[in-house]
Order: C-alpha cells, then sequence, then structure tokens
C-alpha cells in the first residue's frame, strides 16, 4: 500500500473546546474535529472527548491512505517538554502533573509532542507563517494574558522562566500595577487586555467623551475587537489607547532585543485587530529610536496563521515522509 502524503495529528485544548486536526507538512489542515471541553472532572473523563476526536481524526488518516508522523498537543500553561507532562493548566486542574506524553504513546504508539500554545504558535509561525525565513525569532502574543516564546535555529530556547513563558515578567516601567509576580510594571500589567480596559475605565472617569460609552450602554463586552471598529471610526480614545500600546510594545522589544537579539518579532493575539493602525504606530515609535546595530535588523511582522497558529504548530517538531 503506498503512502500518499504524509501527515500529523495536532491537537489545541482550550477552555471552552478542544480542536483535533490532521495536518500535512504544508501546515494546512485537512480534517477538523472539535471536542467539548469538561471542567471540573477527574483527568481521565476530561481527556476521553479528546482522545475520541484523535480516534476520529486518525480514522479520516487510514481512510486516505495517509501516514501519520505523529500526535502534537498545544496546552495553555506550563509544560515539562522533555517529560511530555503538564505542570499547571489552569482551565484544567485535573491534568496537572498528568503523564499526557505517555498516556497518548500508549494508546495510539505514535510520536508525542506537548508544548505549551505560546511554545506552539512560535514553533507554527517558524515553519510554516511569518518566521519561515528567519533563525531568531520571538513571538509575542497578547490575549487575556501575555505570553512569549523564542526560536533560536529552529529550536525553542529557554534562556529563563522569569522572561519567557507563557505568562511575562519582563518589567519595562519603573512603575506600573502590581503583577501577579509580586512586581511592578511587568508587560502583562500594561499590555494585556485587562491593562487595556483599565485605560478606557479611566479615561470614562474622568468624563471623556468616546463613542465606546454608547457600545457599553448596550451591554457589549469590551474586547480588541471593539477598541479597534471604534478606532477605525475615529474615535479619539480608541486611538489613544493605540499609542499607548504601541508605545509599551515597542518598551517590551527594546527588553527583548537586549535580553535576546531576535530578528524578527512577530505579534499575535487578539492585540492584532487593531491592524495597520496598531503596527504601523509601532514601527514609527522603532524609526524613532536611536539608531544601533540591533535595532536595524529587527523586523516587526503580524502573525499570519490566525487562530489556528498554535493548533498547526503543534505539529511543527515532526519530520514527514
Amino acid at each position: 500500500m503506498s503512502v500518499a502524503k504524509g501527515v500529523a495529528v495536532g491537537m489545541e485544548i482550550g477552555g471552552g473546546q478542544t480542536t483535533v486536526a490532521l495536518i500535512d507538512r504544508d501546515g494546512c489542515v485537512r480534517e477538523r474535529c472539535v471536542a467539548k471541553t469538561l471542567r471540573s472532572r477527574p483527568a481521565v473523563a476530561t481527556l476521553d472527548p479528546y482522545l475520541r476526536a484523535i480516534d476520529t481524526i486518525l480514522q479520516h488518516a487510514r481512510d486516505q491512505n495517509l501516514e501519520v508522523a505523529g500526535i502534537g498537543v498545544s496546552i495553555p500553561g506550563s509544560v515539562d517538554g522533555p517529560a511530555r507532562r503538564p505542570l499547571q493548566v489552569p482551565i484544567l486542574p485535573s491534568l496537572n502533573n498528568f503523564p499526557l506524553g505517555d498516556l497518548l504513546e500508549n494508546r495510539y504508539h505514535l510520536p508525542i509532542q506537548v508544548h505549551t500554545d505560546v511554545d506552539a504558535a512560535v514553533l507554527g509561525e517558524h515553519r510554516f507563517g511569518a518566521g519561515k525565513t528567519h533563525q531568531r525569532l520571538l513571538f509575542l502574543t497578547v490575549n487575556a494574558v501575555v505570553g512569549a516564546s523564542l526560536v533560536i535555529d529552529g529550536q525553542l530556547e529557554y534562556p529563563g522562566r522569569q522572561y519567557v513563558g507563557h505568562v511575562c515578567h519582563v518589567p519595562i516601567a519603573s512603575t506600573g500595577p502590581r503583577c501577579s509576580c509580586g512586581k511592578c510594571g511587568c508587560i502583562n500589567t500594561l499590555i494585556s487586555i485587562e491593562a487595556v480596559k483599565r485605560m478606557v475605565q479611566r479615561a470614562l472617569r474622568r468624563g471623556e467623551e468616546t463613542t465606546l460609552t454608547q457600545r457599553f450602554l448596550n451591554h457589549e463586552t469590551f474586547s480588541h475587537q471593539l477598541l479597534a471598529e471604534e478606532a477605525v471610526r475615529g474615535d479619539s480614545l480608541a486611538q489613544r489607547v493605540y499609542r499607548e500600546l504601541a508605545r509599551w510594545i515597542v518598551e517590551a522589544i527594546t527588553r527583548y532585543l537586549g535580553l535576546f537579539e531576535p530578528n524578527l518579532f512577530i505579534l499575535g493575539g487578539g492585540v492584532l485587530y487593531g491592524g495597520d493602525l496598531l503596527l504601523s504606530q509601532i514601527r514609527t515609535l522603532i524609526q524613532d529610536r536611536p539608531k544601533s546595530p540591533l535595532w536595524q535588523m529587527i523586523e516587526v511582522v503580524p502573525a499570519c496563521l490566525g487562530s489556528d497558529v498554535a493548533l498547526i504548530g503543534s505539529i511543527a517538531p515532526f519530520a514527514f515522509v
């Protein structure tokens, strides 16, 4: 029986649902299956819908005569990579320290990789996305929290968990809100969605006029998308928030340049709803920086794999036939 093409199975564990997909060597999703995330269950019960989804996807591979290179898992929280074991999964604490990699290997007899979502994302962008031609790249994702991950010469780098990980604790301001790590002025306290929400709330308390007020009166939930929509329509407060975000992101880039010297900085997550409005301000601020070799070689680009970035990145380490 001939092999048509190599594929791998990617699994992205999320808060509301988990996606399992058959992904080819070009990073294209060929089949997709969604399983509901069951909270407050023991580990085996939590994993049961995911395993059934993997069974379904593997059957698709067999039906199409595809050879599966392995199973990659993206999970929020922290991970012991060599042991292929989640350490802390805030949304699913029953998986803390669970031998996930061993369970999958024993069940499917395939190579297994387990990564945090932000590590999977940077691997995906490096192999299939915006970072394909770069050797030193840093991925920063801005959603509810800020995550960062670094690739050098195609390999994940762990230069210190106080700097690179699902929650960023690089201080970029001498003062600022206190972070969960105990320090003040960390990246996470200045550019996360909660930080942006605080900026807007302070302006509203000062009585500033903004079209955001009507959106809130309509009981809409604050989000990056809502902010971007009003900024594009010309709302002065929304536009000022983006200027502030751009300033702090450039401060973060400055710190990361000094620490790791990446030549590509990839920005992802909900903050990208700001699109060119945010990126153009970031690039302008970089151009205004004092010239140095590090600043001259840095390029700032948006992530290009979209919402599937961690799913696709989970299979990036596998070698395909």
